[in-house]
Protein backbone atom coordinates (compact mmCIF):
# COMPACT_ATOMS: atom_id res chain seq x y z
CA UNK A 1 0.00 0.00 0.00
CA UNK A 2 2.63 2.52 0.79
CA UNK A 3 4.55 1.62 -2.58
CA UNK A 4 1.47 2.03 -4.44
CA UNK A 5 1.13 5.69 -3.05
CA UNK A 6 4.37 6.72 -3.23
CA UNK A 7 4.45 5.63 -6.80
CA UNK A 8 1.13 8.26 -7.48
CA UNK A 9 2.50 10.51 -5.33
CA UNK A 10 6.02 10.56 -7.91
CA UNK A 11 3.38 10.36 -11.11
CA UNK A 12 1.66 13.55 -9.33
CA UNK A 13 4.57 15.46 -9.26
CA UNK A 14 5.35 14.06 -12.96
CA UNK A 15 2.41 15.64 -14.39
CA UNK A 16 2.66 18.91 -12.10
CA UNK A 17 5.89 18.92 -13.30
CA UNK A 18 5.13 18.87 -17.21
CA UNK A 19 2.29 20.82 -16.49
CA UNK A 20 4.94 23.69 -15.52
CA UNK A 21 7.08 23.25 -17.90
CA UNK A 22 5.90 22.76 -21.21
CA UNK A 23 7.60 21.69 -24.66
CA UNK A 24 5.09 23.37 -26.39
CA UNK A 25 2.68 27.12 -26.12
CA UNK A 26 0.32 28.12 -28.17
CA UNK A 27 -1.23 31.66 -28.23
CA UNK A 28 -4.15 31.98 -30.00
CA UNK A 29 -5.53 35.68 -31.24
CA UNK A 30 -9.44 35.90 -31.68
CA UNK A 31 -11.32 39.00 -33.21
CA UNK A 32 -14.50 39.46 -31.33
CA UNK A 33 -17.60 41.64 -33.16
CA UNK A 34 -21.06 41.75 -33.13
CA UNK A 35 -23.58 42.33 -36.62
CA UNK A 36 -27.15 41.87 -36.45
CA UNK A 37 -27.51 40.70 -33.05
CA UNK A 38 -25.21 38.11 -33.20
CA UNK A 39 -21.74 37.87 -31.51
CA UNK A 40 -18.81 36.06 -33.47
CA UNK A 41 -15.32 35.15 -32.06
CA UNK A 42 -13.10 34.84 -35.71
CA UNK A 43 -9.42 33.00 -35.03
CA UNK A 44 -7.33 35.43 -36.60
CA UNK A 45 -3.71 33.85 -36.01
CA UNK A 46 -1.63 31.73 -33.39
CA UNK A 47 1.58 31.67 -32.04
CA UNK A 48 2.98 28.46 -31.37
CA UNK A 49 6.34 27.88 -28.67
CA UNK A 50 8.56 25.61 -28.55
CA UNK A 51 10.99 25.11 -25.86
CA UNK A 52 13.87 22.46 -25.85
CA UNK A 53 14.50 20.31 -22.61
CA UNK A 54 15.88 22.84 -20.31
CA UNK A 55 13.40 25.28 -21.22
CA UNK A 56 15.25 27.44 -23.92
CA UNK A 57 13.19 28.65 -26.31
CA UNK A 58 13.81 26.78 -29.91
CA UNK A 59 11.53 28.84 -32.01
CA UNK A 60 8.69 30.31 -32.35
CA UNK A 61 6.04 30.52 -35.19
CA UNK A 62 3.09 32.56 -36.51
CA UNK A 63 0.37 31.20 -38.54
CA UNK A 64 -2.58 33.21 -40.19
CA UNK A 65 -6.26 31.78 -40.55
CA UNK A 66 -6.86 35.14 -42.45
CA UNK A 67 -8.01 32.87 -45.94
CA UNK A 68 -8.17 35.03 -49.30
CA UNK A 69 -11.86 35.58 -50.61
CA UNK A 70 -10.72 33.71 -53.76
CA UNK A 71 -9.42 30.31 -51.56
CA UNK A 72 -12.77 30.24 -49.77
CA UNK A 73 -14.63 28.73 -52.64
CA UNK A 74 -14.08 25.61 -54.57
CA UNK A 75 -15.66 24.51 -58.12
CA UNK A 76 -17.86 21.48 -57.67
CA UNK A 77 -18.83 19.60 -60.98
CA UNK A 78 -21.56 17.75 -61.41
CA UNK A 79 -25.71 17.56 -60.57
CA UNK A 80 -24.91 20.70 -58.23
CA UNK A 81 -22.07 22.31 -60.23
CA UNK A 82 -21.16 25.35 -59.40
CA UNK A 83 -18.61 27.43 -56.67
CA UNK A 84 -19.23 26.07 -52.90
CA UNK A 85 -17.66 27.89 -49.37
CA UNK A 86 -15.31 25.55 -47.88
CA UNK A 87 -16.18 24.53 -44.27
CA UNK A 88 -12.74 23.96 -43.23
CA UNK A 89 -9.19 25.91 -43.94
CA UNK A 90 -6.11 25.35 -42.77
CA UNK A 91 -3.60 27.76 -41.28
CA UNK A 92 -0.66 29.20 -43.20
CA UNK A 93 2.78 29.63 -41.25
CA UNK A 94 3.53 33.76 -41.98
CA UNK A 95 6.71 33.85 -39.87
CA UNK A 96 8.97 31.78 -37.66
CA UNK A 97 12.03 32.72 -35.48
CA UNK A 98 14.06 30.14 -35.26
CA UNK A 99 16.43 30.72 -31.64
CA UNK A 100 19.83 29.14 -31.11
CA UNK A 101 21.04 29.34 -27.53
CA UNK A 102 24.25 29.05 -25.22
CA UNK A 103 24.88 26.90 -22.83
CA UNK A 104 23.98 29.20 -19.98
CA UNK A 105 20.06 29.82 -22.38
CA UNK A 106 21.53 32.85 -23.55
CA UNK A 107 20.43 33.86 -27.37
CA UNK A 108 23.04 33.72 -29.45
CA UNK A 109 21.61 33.63 -32.91
CA UNK A 110 18.06 33.99 -34.74
CA UNK A 111 16.82 33.10 -37.74
CA UNK A 112 14.03 34.71 -39.15
CA UNK A 113 12.30 32.15 -41.61
CA UNK A 114 9.26 33.16 -43.94
CA UNK A 115 6.89 31.38 -46.14
CA UNK A 116 8.89 28.39 -48.47
CA UNK A 117 11.63 28.34 -45.80
CA UNK A 118 12.83 31.30 -47.47
CA UNK A 119 15.40 33.12 -44.83
CA UNK A 120 14.58 37.19 -44.00
CA UNK A 121 17.69 37.47 -41.99
CA UNK A 122 19.87 36.42 -39.35
CA UNK A 123 20.99 38.04 -36.21
CA UNK A 124 23.78 37.41 -33.68
CA UNK A 125 24.19 38.59 -30.39
CA UNK A 126 27.41 38.73 -28.31
CA UNK A 127 28.09 39.47 -24.20
CA UNK A 128 30.80 40.19 -22.25
CA UNK A 129 32.09 38.19 -19.27
CA UNK A 130 29.23 39.83 -16.92
CA UNK A 131 26.50 37.94 -19.00
CA UNK A 132 25.87 41.82 -20.10
CA UNK A 133 24.80 41.82 -23.93
CA UNK A 134 27.20 44.06 -26.11
CA UNK A 135 26.55 43.72 -29.41
CA UNK A 136 23.85 42.74 -31.67
CA UNK A 137 24.43 42.44 -35.67
CA UNK A 138 21.41 41.43 -38.33
CA UNK A 139 22.55 41.04 -41.76
CA UNK A 140 20.44 39.32 -44.80
CA UNK A 141 21.85 35.98 -46.23
CA UNK A 142 20.46 36.61 -49.60
CA UNK A 143 22.83 39.76 -49.83
CA UNK A 144 26.17 37.86 -48.48
CA UNK A 145 27.29 37.55 -52.46
CA UNK A 146 31.17 38.85 -52.12
CA UNK A 147 33.11 35.77 -52.17
CA UNK A 148 35.93 37.73 -51.15
CA UNK A 149 34.32 38.27 -47.46
CA UNK A 150 33.91 34.25 -47.17
CA UNK A 151 36.99 33.26 -44.99
CA UNK A 152 39.10 30.39 -46.05
CA UNK A 153 37.85 27.16 -44.62
CA UNK A 154 41.08 25.76 -45.04
CA UNK A 155 42.32 27.96 -42.70
CA UNK A 156 39.90 29.05 -40.58
CA UNK A 157 37.47 25.98 -40.88
CA UNK A 158 33.79 26.98 -40.61
CA UNK A 159 32.97 29.40 -38.75
CA UNK A 160 29.43 30.53 -37.07
CA UNK A 161 31.21 33.65 -35.35
CA UNK A 162 34.64 34.26 -34.89
CA UNK A 163 37.45 37.59 -35.56
CA UNK A 164 40.73 37.45 -37.03
CA UNK A 165 43.22 39.85 -36.60
CA UNK A 166 45.80 41.24 -39.33
CA UNK A 167 48.91 43.86 -39.22
CA UNK A 168 50.52 45.74 -41.59
CA UNK A 169 54.48 45.36 -42.61
CA UNK A 170 55.26 47.99 -40.11
CA UNK A 171 52.77 46.61 -36.91
CA UNK A 172 51.41 50.00 -36.60
CA UNK A 173 48.39 48.91 -38.42
CA UNK A 174 45.38 46.17 -36.97
CA UNK A 175 42.90 45.09 -39.23
CA UNK A 176 40.00 43.29 -37.22
CA UNK A 177 37.63 41.44 -39.08
CA UNK A 178 34.16 40.09 -37.73
CA UNK A 179 33.12 36.82 -39.24
CA UNK A 180 29.51 35.75 -38.78
CA UNK A 181 28.07 32.42 -40.50
CA UNK A 182 31.08 32.27 -42.12
CA UNK A 183 30.94 35.47 -43.79
CA UNK A 184 32.89 38.90 -42.86
CA UNK A 185 30.20 41.33 -42.03
CA UNK A 186 32.95 44.03 -40.52
CA UNK A 187 36.33 45.42 -41.11
CA UNK A 188 37.80 47.62 -38.65
CA UNK A 189 41.11 49.28 -38.34
CA UNK A 190 42.77 50.53 -35.79
CA UNK A 191 46.53 52.42 -35.51
CA UNK A 192 48.64 51.93 -33.00
CA UNK A 193 51.05 54.81 -31.06
CA UNK A 194 54.59 54.06 -29.47
CA UNK A 195 52.62 53.75 -26.36
CA UNK A 196 50.79 50.47 -27.64
CA UNK A 197 47.35 52.13 -27.77
CA UNK A 198 44.69 51.84 -30.29
CA UNK A 199 42.94 54.57 -32.07
CA UNK A 200 39.97 53.60 -34.62
CA UNK A 201 40.57 54.56 -38.20
CA UNK A 202 37.87 53.60 -40.52
CA UNK A 203 35.18 50.66 -40.27
CA UNK A 204 33.20 48.90 -43.57
CA UNK A 205 29.86 47.13 -43.20
CA UNK A 206 29.56 44.63 -45.83
CA UNK A 207 26.17 45.79 -48.24
CA UNK A 208 23.93 42.72 -46.17
CA UNK A 209 24.35 44.67 -42.62
CA UNK A 210 21.14 45.40 -41.49
CA UNK A 211 21.57 46.47 -38.02
CA UNK A 212 23.63 46.90 -36.02
CA UNK A 213 23.85 47.93 -32.11
CA UNK A 214 26.46 48.24 -29.73
CA UNK A 215 25.49 48.11 -26.00
CA UNK A 216 27.06 50.34 -23.05
CA UNK A 217 26.79 49.37 -19.56
CA UNK A 218 28.11 50.61 -15.90
CA UNK A 219 29.95 49.17 -13.53
CA UNK A 220 26.98 48.05 -11.81
CA UNK A 221 26.00 45.97 -15.21
CA UNK A 222 23.01 48.31 -15.89
CA UNK A 223 22.54 49.34 -19.50
CA UNK A 224 23.38 53.11 -19.65
CA UNK A 225 23.88 53.38 -23.74
CA UNK A 226 23.32 52.11 -27.11
CA UNK A 227 24.28 53.20 -30.48
CA UNK A 228 22.51 51.52 -33.80
CA UNK A 229 23.79 52.00 -37.45
CA UNK A 230 21.91 50.34 -40.28
CA UNK A 231 23.06 49.09 -44.39
CA UNK A 232 26.68 50.89 -45.04
CA UNK A 233 26.71 51.71 -41.30
CA UNK A 234 24.76 54.96 -41.62
CA UNK A 235 23.41 56.21 -38.53
CA UNK A 236 20.22 55.25 -36.52
CA UNK A 237 20.15 56.92 -34.03
CA UNK A 238 21.05 55.74 -30.34
CA UNK A 239 18.69 55.20 -26.68
CA UNK A 240 19.69 55.99 -23.39
CA UNK A 241 18.66 54.92 -19.82
CA UNK A 242 18.22 56.64 -16.60
CA UNK A 243 17.65 54.51 -13.34
CA UNK A 244 16.45 55.60 -9.63
CA UNK A 245 18.56 54.59 -6.79
CA UNK A 246 16.82 51.43 -6.67
CA UNK A 247 17.92 50.92 -9.93
CA UNK A 248 14.47 50.73 -11.64
CA UNK A 249 14.69 52.10 -15.01
CA UNK A 250 13.06 55.21 -15.10
CA UNK A 251 13.81 57.37 -18.40
CA UNK A 252 14.49 56.12 -21.91
CA UNK A 253 15.57 58.67 -24.78
CA UNK A 254 15.66 57.86 -27.98
CA UNK A 255 17.57 60.18 -30.38
CA UNK A 256 17.30 60.16 -34.15
CA UNK A 257 20.41 60.13 -36.66
CA UNK A 258 21.57 63.42 -35.99
CA UNK A 259 21.27 63.16 -32.14
CA UNK A 260 18.07 64.93 -31.74
CA UNK A 261 15.76 63.85 -29.19
CA UNK A 262 12.53 61.46 -30.73
CA UNK A 263 11.25 60.36 -28.46
CA UNK A 264 11.22 59.85 -24.37
CA UNK A 265 9.32 57.66 -21.67
CA UNK A 266 9.34 58.59 -18.36
CA UNK A 267 8.44 55.55 -15.16
CA UNK A 268 6.93 56.50 -12.43
CA UNK A 269 6.94 53.66 -9.51
CA UNK A 270 3.78 53.37 -7.12
CA UNK A 271 4.08 50.99 -4.87
CA UNK A 272 1.25 51.49 -2.98
CA UNK A 273 -1.36 51.19 -5.16
CA UNK A 274 1.05 48.68 -7.08
CA UNK A 275 1.18 50.35 -10.15
CA UNK A 276 3.35 51.81 -12.95
CA UNK A 277 2.82 54.93 -15.06
CA UNK A 278 4.49 55.22 -18.27
CA UNK A 279 4.68 58.92 -20.28
CA UNK A 280 5.68 59.02 -23.70
CA UNK A 281 6.88 62.25 -24.77
CA UNK A 282 7.68 63.56 -28.58
CA UNK A 283 10.40 65.90 -29.65
CA UNK A 284 8.42 69.10 -28.26
CA UNK A 285 8.21 67.56 -24.92
CA UNK A 286 4.36 67.33 -24.84
CA UNK A 287 3.20 63.52 -23.71
CA UNK A 288 1.48 62.22 -26.60
CA UNK A 289 0.16 58.73 -24.55
CA UNK A 290 0.01 57.19 -21.38
CA UNK A 291 0.27 53.80 -19.98
CA UNK A 292 -0.72 52.72 -16.50
CA UNK A 293 -0.26 49.07 -15.42
CA UNK A 294 -2.00 47.57 -12.28
CA UNK A 295 -0.08 44.25 -10.75
CA UNK A 296 -2.10 41.75 -9.19
CA UNK A 297 -0.57 40.53 -5.73
CA UNK A 298 1.72 38.27 -7.00
CA UNK A 299 3.48 40.88 -9.15
CA UNK A 300 1.90 40.14 -12.21
CA UNK A 301 0.16 42.89 -15.09
CA UNK A 302 -3.28 42.81 -14.00
CA UNK A 303 -5.01 45.90 -16.01
CA UNK A 304 -2.99 48.05 -18.43
CA UNK A 305 -4.64 51.05 -19.54
CA UNK A 306 -3.64 53.01 -22.63
CA UNK A 307 -4.36 56.68 -22.87
CA UNK A 308 -3.94 59.33 -25.00
CA UNK A 309 -2.71 63.13 -24.43
CA UNK A 310 -5.77 64.66 -24.00
CA UNK A 311 -6.36 61.71 -21.46
CA UNK A 312 -8.79 59.87 -22.52
CA UNK A 313 -8.76 56.07 -22.36
CA UNK A 314 -7.97 54.16 -25.28
CA UNK A 315 -7.19 50.57 -24.82
CA UNK A 316 -7.87 48.39 -21.89
CA UNK A 317 -5.82 44.95 -21.34
CA UNK A 318 -6.70 42.41 -18.78
CA UNK A 319 -4.50 39.74 -17.95
CA UNK A 320 -5.98 36.46 -17.09
CA UNK A 321 -3.23 33.30 -14.92
CA UNK A 322 -4.04 29.90 -13.93
CA UNK A 323 -3.46 28.21 -10.76
CA UNK A 324 0.56 27.97 -11.97
CA UNK A 325 0.51 31.86 -11.96
CA UNK A 326 0.90 31.58 -15.93
CA UNK A 327 -0.69 33.54 -18.23
CA UNK A 328 -3.70 32.40 -19.41
CA UNK A 329 -5.90 35.10 -21.54
CA UNK A 330 -5.29 38.81 -22.17
CA UNK A 331 -8.65 40.49 -23.13
CA UNK A 332 -8.26 43.26 -25.51
CA UNK A 333 -11.22 46.05 -25.30
CA UNK A 334 -11.51 48.83 -27.38
CA UNK A 335 -12.43 52.10 -24.47
CA UNK A 336 -13.21 54.58 -27.38
CA UNK A 337 -15.24 52.51 -29.86
CA UNK A 338 -17.57 50.64 -27.45
CA UNK A 339 -18.29 47.15 -28.80
CA UNK A 340 -21.30 45.83 -26.40
CA UNK A 341 -23.66 42.64 -26.88
CA UNK A 342 -26.61 42.53 -24.65
CA UNK A 343 -24.91 45.97 -22.73
CA UNK A 344 -21.99 44.08 -21.73
CA UNK A 345 -18.70 45.48 -22.87
CA UNK A 346 -16.64 42.89 -25.00
CA UNK A 347 -13.05 42.74 -25.90
CA UNK A 348 -12.15 43.29 -29.37
CA UNK A 349 -9.05 41.07 -29.31
CA UNK A 350 -8.81 37.88 -26.71
CA UNK A 351 -5.17 36.18 -26.71
CA UNK A 352 -5.37 32.55 -25.13
CA UNK A 353 -2.46 30.63 -23.88
CA UNK A 354 -2.47 26.82 -24.29
CA UNK A 355 0.47 24.62 -22.71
Amino acid sequence: MKNQLKRVFCFLIFCLFIDLYPKTVSIKTYHTLTSFGTKTKELKNSVVINYDENQFLIDSSVYSYDIPLSEKYVYVVGANEGLKLRREFGKERVLSYQFENDSLGRRIETTLVGPKDSIYWKEYIKYDSNGNKVKRIRFNPEEALNPKMIPSEKKYGALIWGEIYDYDSTGQILEKKEIYDNYILEITRFKIDSLNQTKKIDEYFDPSLIIRTIYYHDKNNRLLKEISVGKYGNSLGSKTYEYDILDRKVKITTYDNNGLMEEAIKLVYDNKNSKIYKSYIDSSLEIFLKKETLFNGEGNPYIEAIIDGKDRVLEKNVFFYDIFGRTSQIKQYDMFRHNEFDNVQLPIKVNIYEY
